[in-house]
């Protein structure tokens, strides 16, 4: 019980000591800057005030070019031991008369009217010298000029003065502040620290009849109250806990039971909506085509008619028979080729259709199937646009579960135009990569689409995980794929992707599969 008591009073002496600490250092930071601010604008108001003084007493001997009284004036300065240099200069800027205690070279005079500190580092009190210079006039006419430099140790002095008061003052409030938090702390901490007693009695023997009591009427009285409360409850499920086990498994192996069939359920509706979208899809694809060839027949029947009544009418010209002919021929080969076209894309509609619910193995064109696969999307792929590239050996045959390949690019398919791309994606691409690797194929799908962040990713394959429910996402798309992949073709899956870097979704699967798939994240 000790240990917990010296830990918790510990921990709140330090969180005072530490908080106090802060303040006193921003409080000394901001006080120390204040005054030493203050300090140097006092010191250079001074400092214009005397020269200006300077500037009045040579003004007169300047004015009747008393160089003595001039040098009898400024002279006067060394009463000042702040004095570094004072120079009186002519209107031409040529030194006239010095006070030069510490022997510097005199120059010409280059700096700036006005009084100002000169190499200021960092911190206030980092300057080297004040200088001030001051023309000298009289009735608006120019004698000449005032230059006058000075020491700073004066701020250096009142900087060092005032941190010395300052550390003493925080080290004195720190030990106070420290010495009152650490009595205080035990005072307040020790009606919880008997609760955390009777807390471990309770865990250790089970004991449940245990009540605490507190004298006062606080906040400490209400925590009491509640553990009371607490204890009470406790002891009363204790003993009816068997019967209520008993029925609340019942009850989760029902729900559970519910669950499983609403989720088969779910699963099946959502197989049948990727059929109805094929459907729909191969519908669109396939009207087009018979649009085409009821427009060419309807040609060919107009041109086949005038024909015929010219001919009839003995009015035939082997010019005009030409020409309908030459309309007859085109319009027969668009004819035959509208035809074949929905034709191939009926075949294509019944393969896909009849291997999504037949699971018998069969030997199939991998190159071929994708391609007709991706025939049923055309539609949909026009509007955004997406362009598809499919790379891999054309004459690839491999034996296994071609509507399961259906099924698992339709969705890659689906996810990508509903999550991955927008009407206004630039240069939107799918590519489907196949190759044979060992005992196994190795199919990659990737787009350059919106992809998905690290929250997404680590649950993308379990079931009702979705970002587009209101827009008719059900979040089953990518857990079917998972299950038929890791089930059906046992193989294994990796999903790779970021934020606005699209997805890129790696199957394993092997040609001749003997264990059971499994996801591999990376």
């Amino acid at each position: 019980m000790r240990i917990i008591n010296s830990s918790i009073a510990s921990q709140m002496t330090r969180s005072l000591v530490i908080t106090s600490l802060f303040i006193i250092i921003f409080g000394t930071i901001f006080l120390s800057w204040y005054n030493i601010n203050h300090e140097k604008e006092s010191y250079l108001h001074e400092s214009q005030l005397q020269a200006d003084l300077v500037a009045d007493l040579v003004t007169a001997p300047l004015a009747f070019f008393d160089v003595q009284g001039v040098n009898t004036n400024i002279n006067q300065l060394r009463k000042n031991s702040n004095i570094i240099l004072a120079v009186i200069y002519n209107p031409d800027k040529t030194p006239l008369a010095s006070f030069n205690p510490s022997g510097q070279p005199i120059t010409k005079i280059n700096s700036p009217l006005g009084t100002r500190y000169e190499n200021i580092g960092w911190f206030p009190w980092e300057v080297e010298k004040l200088s001030t210079t001051l023309e000298i006039k009289q009735n608006s006419q120019l004698l000449g000029y005032l230059y006058i430099e000075r020491k700073t140790d004066r701020i250096t002095s009142f900087m060092m003065d005032l941190l010395k008061s300052v550390t003493v003052f925080s080290f004195g409030l720190i030990l106070f502040v420290y010495m009152i938090s650490h009595v205080l702390s035990k005072k307040i901490l020790q009606p919880i620290l008997t609760l955390t007693e009777a807390a471990k009695e309770v865990a250790q023997k089970s004991n449940y009849s245990l009540r605490v009591t507190h004298d006062k009427n606080d906040e400490i009285a209400y925590l009491y109250d509640a553990f009371n409360h607490l204890l009470s409850d406790t002891e009363s499920l204790t003993n009816h806990l068997e019967s209520r086990v008993e029925s609340r498994t019942q009850e989760l192996q029902d729900s559970l039971e519910t669950l499983k069939k609403a989720q088969l359920q779910l699963v099946e509706s959502e197989k049948m909506a990727a059929l109805g979208n094929l459907v729909s899809g191969v519908a669109h694809e396939v009207n087009t085509p018979l649009g085409n060839a009821i427009t060419g027949g309807s040609i060919i029947v107009r041109e086949t008619q005038q024909l015929l009544r010219q001919m009839e009418e003995g009015t035939l010209k082997k010019s005009f028979m030409e020409q309908k002919l030459n309309i007859l021929n085109e319009t027969s080969t668009l004819l035959l080729k509208s035809v074949n076209q929905a034709a191939s894309l009926i075949r294509s509609f019944k393969r896909i259709s009849v291997d999504q619910s037949v699971e018998d193995k069969q030997e199939f064109n991998l190159y071929e199937y994708l391609e007709e696969i991706l025939l049923t999307f055309h539609n949909k792929l026009k509007k955004i646009p997406v362009t598809v590239n499919i790379k891999g050996d054309r004459d690839l045959v491999i034996k296994s579960y071609p509507g399961v390949y259906a099924q698992i690019i339709s969705n890659f398919i689906q996810n990508s135009l509903l999550h991955g791309f927008s009407p206004s994606t630039p240069d939107a691409t799918i590519t489907i990569c196949f190759n044979i690797e060992g005992k196994n194929l190795v199919l990659t799908y990737a787009d350059n689409g919106t992809g998905m962040d690290e929250k997404i990713k680590k649950i993308a394959f379990e079931p009702f995980t979705t970002t587009k429910r209101n827009a008719g996402g059900t979040g089953l798309g990518l857990n079917i794929v998972y299950n038929l992949i890791t089930q059906k073709l046992l193989g294994k899956i990796i999903l790779n992707t970021e934020i606005q870097k699209g997805v890129l979704f790696t199957l394993t699967l092997p040609l001749e599969p003997t264990v059971s798939g499994e996801i591999l994240d990376t």
